[in-house]
């Protein structure tokens, strides 16, 4: 039977979705875009400048991607960051060819146009943000504790760690450790201590405050690549961390690389707020996490989620506690 001339098909919902996503990747900036956000999220101004682009025609090639649902944005205050959707939460979507497509086409990401250059201005934008916040810790070391102390309430949350950890582990790295404020706390529930932060000040406080322990050692190094064996961990701790790292997702990755089968690992941060004050004067990157999106950078590097909770403070900020496994025999996944 011919089609009735002039009448309408009605296209699924579905459909039009499949139409809408290859409408927006079908450009050369979106492309590019699409590449730059698999290496992290970016604010609208870091995509500018690693574009070498006006703003408005780059917000223009942001707001086609988010409507047609390739990419998605989070606010951070005054700051609006766009990234690529997290497959575990995807997989909740009856849409799963965005995530699909985008791999596609990042499967040739070194065929795409630019793809050096971009690459090389995302690493710079990285860099920048490390050097701000290594700079940032470099200069407040000696006063940390008290700094800290003031806002983010460590009593609370490190009885909360203790009771997660059971004691004669092997193993604990404490990622992050700053000054080394909770290794004493640690020191009953492990035969080794490893502090790991990337503040060469920081560092040395910590040595100077824990003395010549055997059971402890310090090192300056990156938390996305932990002088460490694979599987050689059997507890982790990321205290009040996360929020300062430009990429966290890697940084889960690499405490799954480390960790043995069945290893914990202890999440304390910052639940999702609004003070722009906490990048000013603590040079927080991320205003707090949001739960469920933990929860799915947890999934995607490898580790079942046991349990997430919010801590209430006297302050204007909730705590938020995630402990997590990592599942047994599992490699670790490449984000």
């Amino acid at each position: 039977m011919n089609p009735v001339v002039g009448s309408e098909i009605s296209v699924s919902p579905r459909s039009k979705g499949i139409l809408d996503a290859l409408k927006a990747v079908s450009d050369e900036t979106r492309l590019r875009i699409l590449h730059i956000l698999s290496l992290g999220a970016f604010s609208v101004n870091e995509v500018v400048e690693i574009l070498g682009m006006g703003q408005s025609r780059v917000s223009r090639h942001l707001k086609i991607l988010t409507e047609a649902k390739v990419i998605r944005s989070r606010r951070e205050g005054s700051l609006v960051y766009s990234y690529l959707p997290d497959v575990s939460l995807l997989e909740q979507e009856s849409f799963r060819y965005y995530q699909e497509l985008s791999s596609l086409l990042l499967s040739y990401r070194e065929d795409l146009p630019f793809w050096q250059r971009d690459l090389r201005m995302v690493h710079q934008i990285l860099e920048q943000r490390e050097r701000k916040s290594k700079g940032f810790f470099d200069r407040i070391a000696k006063d940390w504790e008290s700094l800290q102390g003031e806002v983010l309430h460590p009593k609370l949350y490190r009885s909360w760690i203790l009771e997660q950890l059971p004691n004669q582990l092997s193993t604990i790295v404490d990622l992050g450790c700053g000054p080394g404020g909770l290794i004493p706390y640690l020191l009953p529930k492990a035969k080794q201590l490893l502090g790991v932060d990337s503040s060469a000040n920081m560092i040395e406080e910590a040595q100077s405050l824990i003395g010549n322990n055997q059971n402890v050692q310090f090192v300056q190094a990156q938390l996305e690549s932990i002088p460490m064996p694979d599987a050689s961990v059997d507890a982790v701790v990321s205290s009040m961390v996360l929020h300062h790292i430009s990429h966290p997702p890697a940084v889960l990755d690499e405490v799954h690389r480390i960790l043995k089968p069945d290893g914990i690992l202890c999440i304390v941060d910052l639940e999702k707020h609004n003070q722009e004050m906490m990048r000013d004067n603590f040079a927080d990157l991320w205003l707090g996490f949001e739960p469920e999106l933990l929860e799915s950078w947890l999934t995607n590097s490898g580790f079942s989620v046991e349990f997430t909770e919010s801590i209430k403070t006297e302050s204007i900020f909730k705590i938020l506690t995630i402990k997590a496994k990592k599942r047994g025999g599992q490699n670790v996944p490449s984000n």
